[in-house]
């Protein structure tokens, strides 16, 4: 879409990695949805996932551009407890429940028991690096411009966190970087691979971090029961086989894994009580006066 624009057109991005970057477009963004809504709901309680570790001013600034859209009063919950909500981890339960959850812009995990947060992280990594990292290698080794549809649909298509057994291939039509005609290429699945294993990397890296870090009972429970892992990202082939191989611990991904942390947080909203010590902001949740 971005590609097809008119050059007087320019797109705007109100979010970045999860956290505000534009505040006028996040608060015209809001408006335009919550308008979509009822009066009714306009004034209602609303519940935001938020990357985990915010600050005092990041959780400021979220709050405040959701109540100046309408909203009553905003309750941030991170993103990791409320996709271990929608996948229908026992939160309460004397057990360590472990979610990664793959975004676009980063990736949220965290372990929660006992109706708490034992440990909690946001990795400024994504789905969206992933085809950054294609589309790098696909103008440096074919000397081709594609579009984000095509690099995205190389990626589902062969993209793979596995070592292939048989090299499938992918056609694709790219704008040639020396005399600008189109030009048809071949990309093997075992050069994707090498594109995607250099980028999860770092990921795999995070994850085994968390887990050396936790307690022994908490490590057990992990190894006993599994991680849930959910995002869009999580639908990337193999990539759960390959979390679960290196770590050594079966790896569950959901239907829709991409709606476990909205379907979380509408689940949540049903039983703030008990969901009292998981709320970021607490003790402000009105905005400013």
């Amino acid at each position: 879409l971005v590609l097809r624009m008119p050059d007087m057109w320019r797109p705007l991005t109100p979010l970045k990695d999860g956290f505000i970057v534009d505040y006028r477009v996040m608060h015209t963004m809001l408006n335009y949805f919550l308008n979509k809504v009822s009066n009714a709901l306009r004034r209602a309680r609303v519940l935001v996932g938020v990357p985990c570790g915010m600050t005092d001013v990041e959780q400021r600034a979220m709050m405040d551009a959701v109540i100046q859209a309408g909203a009553r009063e905003v309750f941030l919950i991170e993103r990791p407890v409320a996709a271990a909500i929608g996948c229908g981890a026992p939160i309460f339960e004397a057990r360590g429940s472990m979610v990664i959850d793959i975004g676009g812009g980063t990736v949220d995990m965290g372990i929660v028991s006992l109706g708490g947060i034992v440990d909690s992280k946001t990795i400024r990594f994504g789905g969206s690096d992933i085809n950054n990292a294609l589309l790098r290698y696909v103008r440096e080794c074919f000397g081709v411009i594609v579009s984000e549809e095509i690099i995205e649909d190389i990626k589902h298509t062969v993209g793979t966190a596995m070592a292939p057994l048989e090299d499938a291939e992918y056609a694709f039509q790219g704008r040639d970087m020396m005399n600008g005609l189109g030009r048809r290429c071949v990309i093997h699945q075992s050069e994707v691979y090498q594109v995607v294993n250099d980028c999860i990397a770092g990921l795999l890296d995070e994850v085994k971090q968390m887990i050396r870090s936790a307690e022994p009972e908490i490590v057990a429970d992990i190894m006993q029961y599994g991680i849930y892992l959910t995002g869009g990202t999580a639908q990337l082939s193999g990539l759960a086989e390959r979390i679960g191989g290196e770590l050594g611990v079966p790896v569950h991904v959901p239907d829709a894994p991409e709606t476990k942390v909205v379907v979380g947080l509408n689940g949540a909203s049903s039983d703030l009580v008990s969901l009292s010590r998981f709320i970021v902001n607490s003790k402000n949740r009105k905005g400013q006066d």
